[in-house]
């Protein structure tokens, strides 16, 4: 147990540093003063369209989550314990808003927390496969692709492709899943085998909506959806940094924060999200560092804001308080931690 606490601390002293390297290298570039400048003559009514994206983002993202549930739990609860979640996320390290959301969802019947984590597995996979789907579209008006971004994005492509097909595969082959597991953990020092069996069992056994065709076309069809209001907040954020954008610039802006964040870094993923949309609006599409940087501020503080926002009507809406919530997420941190 203390071996994974000082992990986790390690975790924390890493994404800080990685977010500290990455606004050094960003300022390194661009002047603190042309960013001011650029700030200065933002069109800031623009931003009224961005909160209004992220909003609606929100509800449908709930909507899918709900659908992944089977709709078993209302639709209220869903809602305000997914901002719940996005408000730690922003706040605190090691991304417990995800853990928070598992917990507060499998205490709502007849939903179990292996459910709630499952769902949150699936979710993952399928934007991360919205963003390969799209990267075609936001290079269109790329000359020349770096190798790296072309690396970066055939990688991610493969990874989401391949862990939703081993999904899919082990969903519908829960005996199959188990046996391998079995084999796995029993050849792993110290694994607690029939208890990590239970634990794939139980993930498995929630992603009942990858194991028929229907509920699949629904799913990716939804996930459509939930980006559009977000292509709506990034394209009105490019116009406030007074950026000329097209299609294919928001399109890119957005794969390039998609992949920036899932570096470490430290909460609310400061600095690798200004890092790499600044990156991708000055050395792929050539357009101002001032005005790039200016974009990735603002669009940065106004989801930052948003999202804390609606997760405090989150807690009120579901009748818990923010200590609640964290106290009840370490503690089960740390029994995983034991457990293991």
């Amino acid at each position: 147990m203390e071996a994974n606490e000082r992990g986790n601390n390690r975790q924390v002293w890493i994404g800080i540093l990685v977010s500290v390297v990455s606004l050094t290298a960003v300022f390194f570039f661009i002047k603190p003063a042309d960013l001011w400048a650029a700030l200065k003559t933002a069109q800031y009514g623009y931003l009224v369209f961005t909160v209004l994206g992220i909003v609606i983002f929100l509800f449908f993202r709930a909507v899918r989550w709900r659908f992944m549930l089977n709709n078993d739990p209302p639709y209220g609860q869903v809602f305000h314990i997914q901002n719940i979640g996005y408000l730690l996320t922003m706040l605190l390290p090691l991304r417990l808003g995800d853990v928070a959301r598992a917990i507060l969802i499998g205490n709502v019947p007849p939903v179990t927390l292996a459910r709630g984590i499952s769902t949150m597995v699936v979710e993952r996979l399928l934007d991360m496969i919205f963003m390969v789907t799209i990267v075609p579209f936001a290079l269109a008006e790329v000359e020349t692709i770096p190798p790296q971004l072309s690396e970066a994005v055939r990688l991610f492509g493969f990874a989401a492709v391949g862990g939703i097909v081993v999904l899919v595969v082990m969903a519908n082959e829960r005996p199959l899943a188990s046996r391998i597991a079995t084999f796995i953990f029993d050849r792993i020092p110290f694994m607690d085998t029939a208890n990590w069996v239970r634990r794939v069992d139980d993930l498995l056994a929630g992603l009942s909506s990858l194991t028929r065709l229907k509920d699949g076309i629904i799913l990716l069809t939804l996930s459509f959806f939930i980006w559009l209001p977000i292509i709506l907040a990034y394209y009105m954020t490019l116009r406030a940094a007074n950026l000329q954008p097209t299609i294919p610039m928001t399109l890119l802006t957005m794969v390039a924060a998609a992949f920036s964040v899932a570096a470490p870094s430290s909460p609310g993923q400061i600095g690798v999200f200004h890092a790499g949309v600044t990156f991708a609006l000055t050395e792929v599409l050539g357009q101002p560092g001032p005005e790039a940087l200016t974009f990735a501020v603002l669009y940065h503080a106004v989801n930052t804001i948003t999202l804390i926002l609606m997760g405090l009507v989150g807690l009120f809406g579901a009748g818990v308080t923010f200590q609640n919530v964290v106290t009840a997420t370490q503690n089960f941190r740390k029994r995983q931690n034991s457990d293991q």
